[in-house]
């Protein structure tokens, strides 16, 4: 679900993800709605409920984060910090290159 919040384009739902999104949906997490660039497609919105449980996870990974790290000195926390994200950004792009 973070990565379709955090999407800076477009994402519409694919064959893979398709349950989650339904789920998603159900749980009043995520609506639905034609694209602006392209009436033929769908394209996904976090609804306010779907973006409250995404800033409690935000809060929730932080408070771990902080916790697990809290007696390692600062520039240790920070280079950890770096290198996660950009963890996180290559496993982005990695899911836009994986065709089904």
């Amino acid at each position: 679900m973070l990565a379709l919040a955090d999407a800076q384009a477009e994402m519409t739902s694919m064959s893979p993800v398709s349950i989650t999104v339904s789920d998603c949906i159900n749980a009043g997490l995520l609506v639905r709605a034609a694209s602006q660039r392209d009436g033929r497609r769908t394209v996904l919105h976090l609804t306010p409920a779907g973006t409250a449980l995404r800033d409690r996870f935000r809060s929730q990974h932080r408070q771990a984060f902080e916790h697990i790290t809290h007696d390692w000195p600062q520039a240790k926390r920070l280079e950890f910090a770096r290198m996660l994200i950009d963890y996180a950004d290559a496993a982005a792009e990695l899911g836009t290159r994986i065709t089904p």
